[in-house]
């Protein structure tokens, strides 16, 4: 039962009086404090009463714990969510090791500040972007929203610091900043210079917006040639130390879609299909994979091997490099996503149609209208039809440069 008193103390060296106020929760622990005088002695064991009735006092005991501590319960029940994609807990791993932990590691809980959180905010925008701050900042809210939960601290001091503001990038606002997606043009230049292994995959990256884990977690099952769609579901992620394979499910609802096939994508995924009817086939593989073509060192020739995110980068880092792009920053396969999108809205597709088919599920502020409206607009078979002409054409503009480009420099084309 919790209980509390007061103990005279009265030294023996000095004679001197002090008052030493005890407490004891129904948790076993004890605390006490001293102080000089009685009446101090008394205003104390009264305050110590009151948070014992009401059940408290464990509440600001834990308050003393480290941060450490609390970071590391968080991390516990948050990453132990069956859901989680290895890819956010890859990069949520990191932000708090490197970023969050390493500031407010040894502070208690109960001694952060929104002053302490506002220097530790300063010093970080002076190392990380925008969109990293912003992600800090919520693994520490939901840090100390745990120990706010658990009563250790009153109030969560993440909620007096605003949140910094974007920067504004003069360059973005004159549209002299470097782009991401490659004009039909440049696709075509880029596909010159890839070796004919992957030319299917490019084509099919351009002309459906998937997401690389997407189409390399494309299984035969999932492709509908006679109704000239592939359906979006699985994935295949790398996440470092959280491993690499595939999930049943992308990270959102809106992930799970159709998209229409234009011909030339229908013919590429035709390409690679693999001999034999498995419906669990993956589509694409990597320069190992494909009955008569060659595998790399250690691997035997007709082996299909999974794609590789960082391999596919660095040709297509190459193949840019090559055909003179340093003007487009084409970090990987995501700006081929970007491809996607952006000639869509060019030939007028509305964003409603382009998100559907991105899989993006659309925030609150949507520049293409409200949530209830989203609801009651449909995509048509007459839009489907827009969508594919529009792709058809603009992959064989991009073909038609992309044998130009070929024809003028024969010879090396064919190398994997």
């Amino acid at each position: 039962m919790a209980s509390a008193g007061i103990c005279k103390r009265v030294s023996g060296r000095t004679g001197r009086v002090s008052y030493e106020v005890w407490w004891q929760p129904d948790d076993g622990s004890r605390g006490s404090k001293t102080v000089r005088t009685k009446d101090e002695a008394r205003d104390l064991l009264t305050a110590k009463r009151l948070e014992l009735m009401r059940g408290t006092l464990a509440g600001h005991q834990r308050g003393r714990l480290p941060f450490g501590h609390w970071a590391g319960e968080w991390w516990d029940l948050w990453a132990a969510e069956p859901d989680r994609s290895p890819a956010t807990l890859e990069t949520t791993e990191s932000q708090l090791r490197n970023h969050v932990r390493p500031y407010f590691e040894r502070h208690q809980v109960r001694a952060i500040t929104p002053t302490l959180i506002r220097k530790w905010q300063n010093q970080l925008r002076g190392q990380l972007g925008h969109g990293s701050v912003m992600a800090c900042r919520s693994i520490l809210f939901r840090i100390l929203a745990l120990a706010e939960d658990e009563g250790a601290i009153p109030l969560n001091p993440m909620r007096k610091v605003p949140a910094p503001k974007r920067p504004v990038d003069p360059e973005v606002i004159f549209g002299t900043s470097t782009r991401h997606a490659p004009t039909t043009d440049e696709a075509g230049r880029l596909l010159a210079h890839l070796p004919d292994f992957w030319w299917d995959h490019v084509i099919s990256l351009l002309g459906t917006g998937l997401r690389f884990g997407e189409l390399a977690g494309l299984r035969r099952r999932r492709v509908l040639l006679r109704r000239s769609v592939v359906q979006v579901a699985e994935t295949r992620y790398q996440a470092g130390k959280f491993g690499s394979g595939f999930k049943a499910r992308p990270k959102s609802q809106a992930g799970i879609r159709e998209i229409p096939l234009a011909r030339q994508v229908a013919e590429a995924i035709g390409r690679q299909l693999p001999p034999g009817d498995n419906p669990e086939d993956l589509v694409f593989t990597g320069p190992g994979g494909g009955p008569g073509r060659p595998g790399g060192p250690g691997i035997k020739r007709g082996t299909r091997t999974q794609l590789h995110r960082d391999n596919f980068r660095r040709r297509l880092k190459t193949a840019a490099a090559r055909a003179g792009l340093d003007h487009v920053d084409l970090r990987g396969a995501h700006d081929l996503r970007h491809a996607f999108a952006t000639w869509l809205e060019e030939d007028g597709v509305p964003a409603r149609v382009i998100d559907e088919l991105m899989g993006h599920s659309g925030g609150r502020h949507a520049a293409h209208g409200s949530a209830i409206g989203r609801i009651y607009r449909e995509t048509t078979p007459e839009m489907t039809e827009r969508v594919v002409a529009v792709i058809e054409q603009r992959l064989e503009m991009a073909l038609e440069v992309a044998r130009k480009t070929r024809d003028a420099r024969p010879g090396d084309h064919g190398r994997r």
